[in-house]
């Protein structure tokens, strides 16, 4: 099967990007640990300018670059993945003051990490910060025995990206989600 990793697709002027003033103590990088969330604020609003663009997508883009996706999309995650949370959001026009329907857009707690990561075969650098190494990848490779039959996954020992099925992207396609580009990621 073929991996990618799930990039917002951020090449139209029109659409909305929403940016968040108060997170209610939740931090950025939070939601990319992969850990249930028991306390999530409702009250968590993202805001638009509908002057600088009004296509709404079903990856919705945002200042903290969390995965928030509309109704539509979360409907087709919950069909083929279930190590998922979905975190209700608020959708407010800085403008109008109007606010999108309260169950439009959620954000995606994805808590399926696995490690699959395959060094050996991507293209990577090592740095050493306080005598921890961190690694910047550039080009992916994972174990396809390691990833368990997940369609919405992050890699152990890097969590912010969010990688996908060959099964998620044909099903994203075939149901016009839109706002996801996918690069392919190398396999064995």
């Amino acid at each position: 099967m073929k991996y990618f990793k799930l990039i917002l697709d951020d090449s139209n002027d029109n659409d909305v990007v929403v940016h968040c003033k108060d997170t209610h103590g939740f931090e950025q990088y939070e939601l990319k640990e992969g850990n249930f969330l028991e306390n999530w604020n409702n009250n968590i609003t993202f805001y638009f300018n509908s002057f600088e663009g009004n296509r709404f997508t079903d990856y919705l883009a945002n200042n903290l670059g969390w995965f928030i996706v509309s109704k539509k999309f979360k409907k087709l995650i919950k069909n083929i993945e279930d190590d998922i949370q979905f975190l209700p959001v608020n959708v407010v026009d800085l403008e109008s003051k109007s606010k999108i329907d309260n169950d439009e857009y959620f954000v995606v707690n994805v808590l399926g990490i696995v490690d699959a990561l395959n060094l050996e075969n991507s293209d990577y650098s090592v740095m050493d910060l306080d005598g921890e190494k961190i690694y910047s990848v550039r080009k992916y490779a994972v174990s396809e025995a390691k990833i368990n039959n997940k369609n919405l996954f992050k890699l152990q020992g890097d969590e912010i990206p969010l990688f996908v099925s060959e099964t998620f992207k044909q099903l994203v396609e075939e149901n016009n989600i839109t706002g996801c580009e996918f690069l392919e990621i190398r396999t064995d």
